[in-house]
């Protein structure tokens, strides 16, 4: 088992724009008649999807948890104590 490279690890919009090559490709084979507007168009679409998954990954994580309820420590009253 390998260590986790976070160098090497894409995020966001990085990590939507290594699928443009091959959805620009797919496009144009299906649409040859899009030609530039669907490379465009993929490249700008996968930007915008990036972008809204990173600000909606964010938003996630940021949410705040309940907190646990905690149970009140006993009071003890021992003779021979003093209250302060």
């Amino acid at each position: 088992m390998g260590g986790e490279h976070r160098d090497w690890t894409r995020h966001g919009v990085g990590r939507s724009l290594l699928w443009w090559p091959f959805l620009a490709f797919g496009l144009v084979a299906v649409f040859p008649g899009a030609g530039v507007l669907a490379v465009v168009g993929s490249g700008a679409g996968l930007a915008l999807l990036g972008l809204v998954g990173e600000v909606g990954a964010r938003m996630l994580r940021r949410r705040p948890r309940p907190a646990a309820p905690r149970a009140a420590a006993p009071v003890v009253d021992e003779p021979g104590t003093r209250a302060a």
